[in-house]
């Protein structure tokens, strides 16, 4: 796993107050700029002149899919996959394939949130609490990237982020021990920076920003762009399947 220090910039995305997130807006806002610092310099240039619009479709992605369940989340992601590159052959203002992106990575963060179809309601009862932690500690977080090809996003969506399940569940098991550790809940306040819940976030926002990643940079090579310069080596072409990588 490579690792590189992520540090978001610019202003902090305008979320609904209305929405809660398990791990907080500005958490949310250094992972798409951990996003944008993976991608293709070519996919990153234009992105970043039109940086309202990808939030725009960030926002609206989150407001949409809040509460929703994974394979539905999932179902959204693909047709926004399919739905890129048939605007840019329409040749429509990119601004709106802009906003697809910003759909795009909502959508993954969603998916990587570890609470996500959270049917426990002793976890549910924490998950304010634990927005509020993770940005507090967010300056102490450091963000790893899986790599492009460990494992690959080039198979079906729900495959991978079927896996991606598999963590969230871990995860929120591991949330269950430093919210409750005899059996009677406490406040994050209580938690240092070797507890589990520091360990869960940095792998829910690394995951994030990886996926986000792989995913714009997917789309982005089968709508023909360029996918050199990217770090760490750059991701696999679109009829590359790369080897078999370690689970996410």
């Amino acid at each position: 796993m490579s690792r590189l220090r992520f540090w978001g910039a610019g202003t902090l995305l305008v979320l609904a107050p209305l929405l809660v997130f398990a791990l907080g807006p500005r958490a949310a806002r250094r992972t798409v700029d951990a996003s944008l610092r993976l991608s293709p310099a070519a996919l990153r240039s234009v992105l970043l002149d039109h940086r309202r619009d990808v939030d725009r479709g960030f926002e609206e992605a989150l407001a949409e899919g809040q509460g929703r369940p994974r394979g539905d989340l999932v179902d959204r992601l693909q047709g926004e996959v399919e739905r890129a590159p048939r605007l840019s052959r329409d040749r429509v203002p990119f601004a709106s394939v802009a906003h697809s992106f910003g759909r795009m990575a909502g959508l993954v963060w969603l998916l990587n949130d570890p609470f996500l179809e959270n049917a426990e309601p002793a976890l549910r009862d924490v998950e304010g609490d634990y927005a509020r932690y993770v940005e507090r500690k967010l300056p102490l977080l450091v963000l790893s990237f899986d790599g492009w090809k460990s494992p690959p996003l080039t198979g079906d969506l729900a495959g991978y982020f079927g896996q991606r399940a598999l963590s969230a569940r871990r995860y929120r098991e591991a949330l269950k021990t430093c919210y409750y550790p005899e059996g009677k809940r406490v406040s994050s306040e209580t938690f240092d920076d070797r507890s589990n819940a520091f360990g869960v976030a940095q792998a829910a926002l690394s995951h994030a920003a990886s996926d986000i990643a792989k995913v714009w940079a997917r789309v982005w090579g089968t709508m023909g762009g360029d996918l050199s310069a990217a770090p760490f080596g750059g991701p696999p072409a679109p009829d590359d399947p790369g080897p078999e990588g370690a689970r996410p």
